[in-house]
């Protein structure tokens, strides 16, 4: 397992992936800010059911 500043790292990079997948997805689809909360919402729910 990663050290507390390689999980830090390693969170912070995905936080930018993540934003930047977003911002993609509204820029080719414009999607609404309220769709891409349904969408990460629905990503949510499905790492909770793996747990």
């Amino acid at each position: 397992m990663a050290n507390p500043d390689q999980k830090t790292i390693l969170i912070d990079n995905a936080f930018e992936e993540i934003k930047n997948i977003c911002k993609n997805l509204q820029k080719d689809t414009y999607a609404s800010n309220s769709e891409l909360k349904s969408l990460l919402k629905l990503i949510i729910n499905e790492l909770e059911e793996k747990e």
